[in-house]
Order: structure tokens, then C-alpha cells, then sequence
């Protein structure tokens, strides 16, 4: 005896039956990926940097206060942005950041952002602007130059300057970072900490600031930037009278700025020596993580079989085989 099935629909059901593991592809899944710009001489992709090297330490300057690096063969900066120090995370997030400009010069003591290593537990002996490249981290003698960076890591970033809007303030440029290929995207995060000298001015003042008390704050500002249209702000305590202070590796959300294709950062706060904003406008940051958007998947359109028809002995099996269209489309596995 022979029966022959012409229904499509009972073939396809029966397919179904068999595979019960088959799903299409979720459309709501995260649709980017994460980047991160860590410093580590390991995650290092730019070639040839501006120090001559190929790796993250190279950046760093040999002396923490009027190095060659970042104040220039004569310790007067440089006279154009062309020739300033500068880094680029090349083929990773693509983020770039430039000494600014103040004074007539691009310098670090005009603001920017230098790569670092330098470290130390006692922001007391070692927290003078001479330290000025030093982050903090408890327990460690004297200063060392390995392990201070987000999560024992040795590299980081130092961020130096502020704008306070007195007219004693005469920088021109917020530092920034900002992607070097012009393409908006969302920074995720990043983890800011305290640096030596920072923390010696906040708790033990010097000749320029009184040590901080209670009611004196400061805090951290992102500005985000889309073409030459600002997004949004968003702003990171630090310090909330002397019990409340920044001196570990702390995540800061910047996902609220939106697409940006340039962050500033500002360092503000209550301290005012008559001069405007007094305390030491530094922080270190590390581990910058930038969403990348994902290919868009290929969503599933149908499920064919390679049989329409087929003829069949009572107790006869057929194996039918699915094809989902179109070939590229993604499907998941349970």
C-alpha cells in the first residue's frame, strides 16, 4: 500500500517536530560591542606614537614636572598644536586626546591628558606638583611604577585642567578626548581615581589652597560634543566635605552623553583662594569603554524544505531537510 503526501503544511509541521531546537534570531539583543582603551602596552595597536615608540609606556614622560614629552625640549610646551604631544588608541577605540593651548603655548600646565604610570600610597611625601603624574593607591611605598591603574593594571591616563570663569583663569581649551576617525559614538564608561597630589591638597591644603571642610566640594564634568553641537553634561562627585573623597578606581557612566565625537572635562568645585577655583584640577582615568555598533543580523524570512512531494510505503521514514531563507540569515541554537 502507498499513500502520497501532497500537504505542504503537514510536511512542515512535521519538520518543525523534529527540530524543536531551532529558533530564529532574537531582534532585541544588545546591538553593540564594547572597546576598551585600557593603556596596557599588551592592547597597543598604533604603530610609531609621538614619543618615537610603539607601546603605551613609551608615553610616558621621564620626569613628572617639566619632562620633554610634555613640555617640550626647552620646558616651555610647544608653540603649535602640530608638534604637541599627543596619543591615539589606533585600530582599538580610535580615541585620540592633544595637549590644549593656554598661555600662549601647548603644554600640560595648559590642560591635558598625559599617559602615566607613576604611583604611590603617601600623597603626603609625594603629593607635590612635582608628583603631578602620581595616582594613589594605598599601600605603596615611595613611588613605584607598576600596578596603580584600574583593576593592578600599570598604565593609565593623568587629566590636568580647568575652566572656572574667573578672569585669573586664562585657559583656552577644556582637555578633551575625542575619536580621531570623526565618528560619533556612545562611551560607555570609564573609571576615574584620585591622584597624589590631588588628595595632598584636599586633605592638608598648601600655599595656593586651603584643605578642604565640611560643605566644600568638587566635582568632576563631561561635556559631550556631536560635530560642533553639544549633547549633554554629566557630572562625578569627588569630594563632599573631608570624610567623602575620592582615592580608589571608581566607574563613572558617561553612556548619558549620547553620540559624541569629542568629551571635554572639567574639574570645579568651592574652593576659591581669591583667584578663583583653588584645588589641584587633576584626576587619573583608565579603562575607557566605547560601544561599537554590531552588524545589524539577517533576520530569517522563511523555512523551506527540499521535498514538496513525496511517496511513501506504510512504514517507510523520510528524512526532510530545512532551508532557512535567506542563506545568511542568522538563527540561534537552544
Amino acid at each position: 500500500m502507498k499513500k502520497r503526501i501532497l500537504a505542504i503544511v503537514l510536511i512542515l509541521s512535521l519538520v518543525m517536530s523534529m527540530m524543536p531546537g531551532m529558533a530564529f534570531a532574537s531582534t532585541t539583543a544588545q546591538n553593540y560591542e564594547l572597546r576598551t582603551l585600557t593603556f596596557e602596552d599588551s592592547d597597543y595597536k598604533g604603530g610609531q606614537n609621538f614619543a618615537g615608540g610603539t607601546n603605551w609606556t613609551s608615553l610616558v614622560d621621564s620626569n613628572q614636572y617639566g619632562g620633554p614629552l610634555l613640555y617640550g625640549s626647552e620646558g616651555m610646551g610647544y608653540a603649535n598644536a602640530e608638534e604637541a604631544y599627543y596619543w591615539h588608541d589606533k585600530g582599538n577605540t580610535e580615541l585620540t586626546s592633544r595637549l590644549s593651548a593656554a598661555y600662549g603655548s601647548y603644554c600640560f600646565w595648559s590642560g591635558g591628558h598625559a599617559i602615566s604610570n607613576y604611583v604611590s600610597g603617601d600623597y603626603a611625601t609625594n603629593g607635590t606638583y612635582e608628583n603631578q603624574l602620581t595616582v594613589y593607591k594605598e599601600g605603596v611605598e615611595g613611588i613605584a611604577k607598576a600596578g596603580g591603574g584600574y583593576n593592578g593594571s600599570d598604565n593609565f591616563a593623568i587629566h590636568y585642567g580647568y575652566i572656572d570663569g574667573s578672569e585669573y583663569n586664562m585657559t583656552e581649551y577644556l582637555p578633551s578626548f575625542s575619536f580621531a576617525d570623526g565618528t560619533a559614538r556612545v562611551i560607555d564608561h570609564m573609571y576615574v581615581n584620585g591622584t597624589a597630589y590631588f588628595l595632598n591638597c584636599v586633605y592638608n591644603g598648601n600655599e595656593l589652597t586651603e584643605k578642604v571642610k565640611e560643605g566644600d566640594y568638587v566635582y568632576l564634568e563631561a561635556t559631550g560634543y556631536n560635530g560642533e553641537t553639544k549633547t549633554e553634561s554629566v557630572q562625578l562627585p569627588i569630594v563632599d566635605g573631608p570624610n567623602r573623597i575620592l582615592k580608589d578606581w571608581t566607574k563613572w557612566d558617561l553612556s548619558g552623553l549620547g553620540e559624541v565625537t569629542k568629551v571635554e572635562f572639567n574639574v570645579c568645585g568651592s574652593s576659591d583662594n581669591g583667584f578663583g577655583f583653588s584645588q589641584a584640577a587633576y584626576f587619573a582615568y583608565d579603562n575607557v569603554a566605547v560601544r561599537f555598533p554590531k552588524e545589524s543580523p539577517v533576520v530569517p524570512t522563511d523555512l523551506k524544505l527540499d521535498k514538496e512531494t513525496a511517496e511513501l510505503n506504510v512504514g517507510d521514514s523520510l528524512k526532510l531537510n530545512a532551508v532557512v531563507e535567506p542563506e545568511d540569515a542568522q538563527t540561534d541554537t537552544i
